[in-house]
């Protein structure tokens, strides 16, 4: 079976689950907004801000390793035994961090949600070498039925919570429950258990370990908080409500990229290594996955950037209006920032998590200061300096530091396939900016037809096949 079969077969197996576990995801939304207040969301946003940062130490490139090396059980259970130890540090870390945090929001309450949200990263580290061991096997059944059943679990028990009033509670307490089925679910799966080891074992392993683990801590780290300061400063500045409010719009630009960007990127590494190591073009089959990512991407973004209004009332009530000031930006940032988050995937397979980590400095760096100026005239400011500084400066910063130098991709490529997305990406943002929406959909139709002109041949051969598959019925 050729790569790209193999990979639409396994993104086809992944993405079943995936999508039903997105979609549940979505609809619970819809009825979890209706017993929870938005101030109930933002109150658990606080917290997540800097739990969220702690867990970019969490698997620090562990699983990766799993995949990309060829020793077996011993060397599994050191990583094991490593990843344990750091998430038993990380929990600690937290409940010392618990005062501080309700401090610096002036909210003593914090203080026990902190403590017990920290027990998630025990529980997570027991699943980071059995997730690495069934995506190094090409086991994706088995990766989306535990996602979608874990999901399913703490969903049911946050509604049955919300609908009980125990407000913020509800969308803390069903997780744990969620992790300890996981950790039964992926040890079953792979019969993998844990063992003590000798100190020197564990001295071993994190040698091996530690070049990935802290180039990709770094990049993690600082990709964390150019995602994330937009949370930390509009819940400082603006209070719990909008916190809310804001969060539920950046939580439909995260849906896009764990559908689209992360669903490719848990099969796309794993297959472009396996394709690798037989001597296959990794670099062709990559930007083919990009091309056919972008198609994906843009019916959803045309519906947050043209029905927004609609959308929300529909889904979440009136009572989320101010939602929709902020869905037609999370739309255009889709188009482009999940393509973008599937290269840290091809630096870690040719063996550049260093140069990762370096471009992250200055992107980041940007991201962060313009959402920091965003936050001087209002919270839907804060993501129109967001979604243009990402625009203007991360996207040409990656594809020249990582498509022409990193992965070798020639200059006419690199411009065929990214500067009409740039190019009308900034012109879309600044058009919904100044609220022209005619000239907005002209930007639109533009984008649409430069995609099917790039992707035809892509969408040709889905056709034929279609068409084949018609007439063989």
């Amino acid at each position: 079976m050729s790569f790209r079969k193999n990979l639409f077969k396994n993104v086809i197996v992944l993405g079943g689950y995936s999508y039903g576990t997105q979609i549940i995801s979505f609809l619970s939304s819809i009825v979890l907004s209706r017993l929870l207040l938005p101030a109930e969301y933002g109150f658990v946003a606080l917290i997540t801000v800097f739990t969220g940062f702690i867990n970019q130490f969490s698997d620090a490139g562990l699983s990766y390793i799993i995949i990309r090396s060829d020793y077996k059980k011993l060397f599994h259970s050191t990583i094991h035994f490593l990843a344990i130890i750091i998430g038993v540090i990380l929990a600690a870390l937290v409940v010392v961090l618990a005062y501080p945090i309700a401090l610096f929001y002036k909210d003593p309450a914090l203080i026990l949600p902190t403590i017990i949200m920290s027990s998630s990263f025990i529980l997570r580290s027991f699943t980071t070498v059995p997730f690495g061991i069934l995506s190094k096997e090409l086991k994706f059944n088995t990766l989306g039925m535990i996602e979608l059943v874990c999901t399913v679990l703490e969903i049911v028990l946050m509604i049955i919570m919300a609908y009980l009033k125990m407000s913020y509670w509800s969308l803390i307490l069903p997780s744990i429950a969620g992790n300890l089925l996981r950790i039964y679910m992926y040890n079953s799966s792979t019969g993998f258990k844990f063992r003590w080891l000798s100190m020197k074992y564990l001295v071993v392993g994190f040698r091996k370990a530690k070049g990935i683990i802290g180039n990709l801590t770094g990049f993690n780290l600082l990709n964390y908080w150019a995602r994330n300061s937009d949370n930390l400063i509009v819940g400082k500045v603006f209070g719990t409500q909008s916190l809310g409010i804001y969060d539920r719009a950046y939580k439909l630009l995260n849906l896009a990229l764990n559908v689209m960007s992360g669903l490719f990127g848990k099969v796309l590494y794993p297959s472009l290594k396996d394709l690798e190591s037989k001597g296959g073009d990794s670099n062709k089959e990559y930007m083919n996955t990009l091309g056919i990512i972008s198609l994906f991407n843009f019916p959803l973004s045309i519906l947050l950037i043209f029905f927004a209004k609609p959308l929300v009332i529909l889904l979440w009530s009136e009572a989320w209006i101010q939602v929709a000031d902020l869905l037609p930006y999370i739309g255009i940032l889709i188009l482009s920032q999940t393509l973008n988050s599937t290269t840290g995937n091809i630096f870690i397979l040719k063996g550049k998590e260093r140069i990762l980590m370096l471009l992250g400095i200055p992107t980041n760096l940007v991201i962060i200061l313009s959402i920091a100026a965003g936050a001087f005239f209002s919270m839907v400011h804060v993501l129109r300096f967001y979604a243009l500084a990402f625009v203007i400066f991360d996207i040409p910063l990656v594809m020249y530091y990582g498509f022409k130098k990193s992965f070798g991709f020639d200059t006419k490529t690199i411009l065929a396939f990214w500067l009409p997305k740039v190019i009308l990406s900034v012109s879309m943002i600044i058009s919904v900016w100044m609220n022209h929406t005619w000239i907005t959909a002209i930007f639109a139709a533009l984008y649409l037809l430069h995609l099917l002109i790039s992707q035809r041949d892509d969408i040709a051969n889905a056709l034929r096949y279609i068409k084949n598959r018609i007439r063989s019925k």
